[in-house]
């Protein structure tokens, strides 16, 4: 392939003409599959006489070909031309001289190829690898080493999470980090941006080692040593700054980040393997040594450093990222947590509140910028933990929340009278003089510590209703934006505190309402934000109703100006408290959400097409505020259930979303649009013909992607059948299509079992709620039933297979005869049979042992000519496991309902979690006289652990023992997995039958009609077991009795 003919068609993809470079592109395309094409790109890069652009294009070209080919795999190869051997071979061979040779740009470029390479071919196909890195590491020439760095860290990080390759890592560790650090020891006295490069690549590596596990290499004390003197230098190194021209910008020299990645490494180092107190329970043996090494030799020298960089940082004589800063602050976060590193931070801590912590948590200049250009960012970060997350901000708060729980006798006195003075200094000076930007760090720093100040034991909880009066509702009414919406902020934060008099809380309420219609969005939000946690309380709720169309038309009005899901949140809350005033303008409401969502969703609105396929980054803010909107309209819809007219007339306006988020394919959305279909029809308790308009867009959407998101299409395809189950009967297209999808998830590899048990249970659903009305379709649920039953290990959870059983089951009681003719059929009776009693002891809950007792008692209800012959030498068996099912059955309702009063808060939890925190002393043992080593460990989660404890101890009594169950008719395998959960939203129409009763009828009608068979099972009964019938027979009359009594 001609090389200048080549570097000519990328200089054109560079020219100004659009139809010059459309037409190059086209040419390189072709040419892409030509072989010696990839070569010769790779000599062009390194070849002097070429330009820089023509060189990138090349590059960018080049980076493309290898990721989207290297592989090799089968779905590459479906999409784009081969990469031949002899290329493949070139490309090893040449690319370290590629990335030496190339500016560095492109060793950027390179270098992400070399990395997609060596994944794919090191070390099997590569052998000589190693050995190059080696001869580059120990070159002469500075920019060879540089390569081999930058191409060793590419190795590390294609082990840093391996596990069955860890030995691979750990003898790089031990063969080539050696030099590495002392490369950056000796690129670390130089100043030139090639020796930083250097460094902070070095310790990169160092870094990218010790991500998932710390190579042997790295415990040993010169090794230590050695990397702990290097990062040290590095973090001290002196470096020139201007102090008032300097900006963010500059943490992307090499100089700093060098320094970043020194200082990332000693964090990585202490947090994971050098920290005995944060150690988990199984890597203590294998670390404690390394953290008794790290704790006594390099802790007590880096906390030094770490202290000098903060005291340089305060006096202006060290300049720090927002990055570092936080950086640092999670590291002294760290330390805070075991006992010799507190020990050397204790006598700090007054600096590090004053002079570090409080100026992080002002408002800055930075902040008032993002205020200004960017308001809705603005909001984002501060309502979305998420968006400030690792943020030098939050590091700060965390570390300040960390002092006052971890050691609050030792700090928290200290972070209060440190408060205190400054809220003094702000009250007692002139309005004029007042700085708005301390009064809004120290409000920051009082939110930050709301959980430690306002719990319940708190010695200061008295304190905090003159606090909020005095200091923070007063700034409701400042003239500084960010200050009133920081007093709203702190407000909301403190919202448990009650005020003695109900006209001052009736008064904030007010200003609180105000401030919905500030000019500001950001302060707006926080209002919105703090009106929420006030309508718990009865007489605002009232003074609130005749506000509510105007409040609920501002909180729509901010999700149009701002895409979060904490406003949709509030909406979401006052839609459920006001459930019964949101009626009249329901509508209204419903019309406007959905107006939000479209508007939110926009892209796709304009542009219909298939988003599966999009950048889930560029949308995920707006899908997440999507998510909010939708779940507020499915919380509107099950409020109204009082209201079916109004849910009819929503249905209108809402059911549109629903198909447009089904046929765009927004898959991220799935789970609230199915939620709100649900929603509409239980609401109505019946199935409306525009909800049938979109059973075709389900079933559609189901055949696309939607496989995938059977469990939440369950329950809107279970409305469809329970409510709707006459047009199902009626309609044969809606019954193919049911029992396709149900197949379909049987059938397919794509799904997992959780998701074949949503398809039996929809099979049940069908049967259940259509008996006598789809005889068609049952031969077709047992065969997919025993496709699995019949096969050893086709089933690995107890989920499955009760479902699976069940399908039978209820087949059985839809209609014995046809159950058992398919059986027969097929040769199936014995084996079903056979797989049913075995494992009774596995149906645990209610509605199981419900449904085997009526399926079993429907099988002897069939005529014994009509029996197989397998069952009719097996009815003791049958007759038996229902008796067995019985045992246990009564107690299965008691431990149900126990639950479900634990669930409604009538058990006594609640009152166990009180006590449980009343023990909870808030001053807490001498928190500075701990143990030695081997009780460093922190015991903050003991108390939630006591809690768990008793609240397992809790369910386990109400849920009772079915040990004994498992003697008697044997099991499958004990690997199966736990008890099934009770589900206490499932409504069947088996809530209806008394199995007691039932049994009775079934036993009388087997007497009367099917002699035979009631012989056999009374002439089979020993006297335990007849006496037990007896007593059953007794408890069926009783439960008549009161049923009777009730009507």
């Amino acid at each position: 392939m001609d090389l200048q003919s080549l570097a000519g068609l990328f200089d054109s993809t560079l020219h100004q003409d659009p139809a010059l470079r459309q037409n190059a592109e086209n040419q390189l395309q072709q040419l892409e599959s030509h072989e010696g094409f990839l070569t010769t790109l790779l000599q062009m890069i390194g070849m002097a006489d070429i330009t820089t652009g023509i060189k990138q294009a090349a590059s960018i070209y080049f980076k493309n070909r290898i990721r989207r080919s290297w592989s090799g795999s089968a779905r590459a190869l479906e999409q784009y031309p081969p990469i031949n051997e002899g290329e493949r071979t070139f490309a090893k061979e040449n690319i370290l001289g590629a990335i030496y040779a190339s500016s560095q740009a492109i060793k950027l470029q390179l270098t992400e190829c070399f990395g997609v390479m060596l994944k794919f071919d090191f070390p099997e196909k590569w052998p000589q690898l190693m050995v190059q890195l080696k001869e580059l590491l120990h070159a002469q020439d500075a920019q060879k080493v540089y390569t081999g760095i930058l191409a060793l860290l590419e190795v590390i990080k294609a082990y840093r999470y391996a596990t069955a390759k860890r030995d691979m890592l750990d003898e790089i560790a031990k063969e080539l980090l050696p030099q590495v650090q002392q490369i950056a020891d000796q690129a670390i006295v130089a100043d030139d941006d090639l020796a930083m490069r250097m460094a902070w690549v070095s310790f990169k590596c160092y870094y990218n080692s010790i991500q998932s596990g710390i190579p042997p290499s790295f415990k040993e004390s010169n090794n230590l040593v050695a990397w702990g003197t290097s990062f040290i230098k590095m973090i001290e190194k002196p470096v020139a700054f201007d102090r008032d021209a300097i900006s963010e910008e500059a943490a992307q020299e090499p100089v700093w980040k060098a320094k970043k990645w020194a200082i990332r490494s000693v964090n990585r180092l202490y947090s994971r393997f050098g920290n005995p107190a944060l150690l988990p329970s199984g890597s203590v043996k294998k670390h404690s040594a390394f953290a008794k090494l790290f704790t006594a030799n390099f802790l007590p020298q880096i906390m030094q450093v770490y202290l000098k960089q903060i005291e340089g940082y305060t006096t202006g004589h060290v300049w720090m990222s927002l990055r570092v800063r936080g950086f640092i602050s999670q590291f002294l976060s760290d330390c805070v947590k075991e006992k010799s590193a507190w020990k050397l931070l204790k006598p700090h801590v007054e600096g590090i509140v004053a002079h570090f912590i409080f100026p992080q948590m002002c408002f800055s200049e930075a902040d008032q910028e993002l205020w200004e250009d960017n308001p809705v960012e603005y909001v984002q970060k501060r309502i979305d933990p998420i968006d400030d997350f690792g943020s030098a901000n939050m590091a700060a708060s965390n570390l300040l929340v960390d002092f006052a729980i971890d050691r609050k006798k030792s700090t928290l006195s200290i972070i209060l009278d440190f408060i205190n003075k400054v809220l003094a200094t702000y009250a007692q000076s002139p309005v004029e003089a007042r700085d708005p930007r301390s009064k809004d760090g120290v409000l920051n720093m009082m939110g930050a510590l709301c959980s430690v100040l306002s719990s319940r034991k708190s010695p200061i909880a008295y304190k905090l209703e003159e606090f909020l009066l005095t200091h923070v509702v007063p700034e409701f009414k400042s003239k500084y934006g960010f200050l009133r919406a920081r007093a709203l902020d702190t407000f909301c934060r403190y919202s448990g505190v009650e005020f003695s008099n109900l006209l001052v809380t009736q008064g904030v309420f007010e200003s609180v309402l105000g401030l919905l219609n500030d000019p500001e969005l950001p302060v707006r939000v926080h209002a919105a934000l703090a009106l929420q946690p006030m309508i718990e309380n009865e007489a605002i709720r009232n003074q609130i109703s005749g506000h509510l169309p105007d409040v609920m038309q501002v909180f729509l009005n901010l999700t149009n100006e701002i895409d979060s899901d904490t406003i949709t949140h509030v909406i979401e809350e006052f839609v459920e408290i006001f459930a019964d005033k949101m009626a009249p303008f329901a509508l209204q409401l419903g019309q406007q959400l959905c107006d939000t969502f479209m508007r939110v969703m926009g892209d796709a609105a304009s542009n219909p097409q298939d988003l599966s396929n999009a950048d889930i980054d560029d949308i995920s803010d707006k899908t997440m505020a999507a998510a909010g909107v939708l779940k507020t309209l499915g919380t509107l819809v099950i409020n109204l259930e009082s209201s079916p007219e109004v849910v009819y007339q929503l249905e209108e306006v809402v059911f549109p979303v629903i198909r447009f988020v089904l046929e765009q394919r927004l898959i991220d959305l799935y789970d609230e649009v199915y939620e709100i279909l649900d929603c509409c029809m239980f609401s109505v308790k019946a199935v409306s013909p525009n909800a049938w308009t979109l059973f075709g867009t389900i079933y559609h959407s189901f055949k696309n992607d939607g496989i995938d998101f059977i469990e939440e299409m369950l329950p809107s395809l279970d409305n469809y059948v329970s409510y709707g189950i006459d047009l199902v009967a009626a309609n044969n297209e809606v019954q193919s299509r049911l029992f396709d999808i149900i197949e379909t998830v049987m059938k397919s590899d794509r799904v997992g079992e959780n998701d074949r048990v949503c398809a039996c249970k929809l099979a049940e659903a069908i049967m259940l709620h259509g008996r006598g009305k789809v005889d068609g379709m049952i031969p077709g649920f047992i065969s997919l039933a025993a496709a699995y039953l019949l096969v050893a290990d086709a089933i690995q959870t107890s989920a499955l297979l009760v479902h699976a059983l069940e399908v039978v089951l209820n087949a059985l009681h839809y209609n014995p005869v046809i159950t058992l003719n398919v059986l027969e059929q097929y040769k199936w009776t014995e084996g079903i049979f056979t797989r049913l009693i075995q494992n009774i002891s596995k149906f645990s809950r209610v509605h199981d042992k419900k449904l085997l007792i009526l399926g079993l008692a429907s099988v002897l209800s069939v005529p014994a000519e009509h029996l197989p012959s397998a069952l009719q030498s097996g009815l003791i068996p049958l007759f038996e496991g229902i008796l067995q099912t019985f045992r246990s059955y009564g107690t299965a309702i008691e431990a149900r309902d126990a639950i479900e009063k634990m669930y409604e808060g009538e058990g006594d939890l609640d009152d166990e979690y009180d006590n449980l925190e009343n023990e909870f002393e808030w001053d807490g043992n001498e928190d500075d006289e701990l143990e030695g080593f081997e009780d460093d460990d922190d015991n903050a989660d003991d108390y939630d652990n006591e809690l768990l404890k008793q609240l397992a101890g809790k369910a386990s009594k109400a849920l009772g023992s079915d040990e004994d169950d498992d003697d008697n008719l044997g099991s499958d395998d004990d690997d199966y997995d736990a008890d099934l959960e009770e589900e206490f939203s499932l409504e069947t129409p088996l809530d209806s039958i008394n199995a007691y009763i039932f049994f009775q009828d079934k036993l009388t009608e087997i007497q009367n009609a099917n002699a035979a068979v009631y012989g056999a099972i009374v002439q089979g009964l020993n006297q335990e077991n007849s006496q037990y019938v007896q007593s059953l027979i007794n408890e069926a009359n009783k439960q008549r009795a009161e049923l009777a009594s009730q009507q």
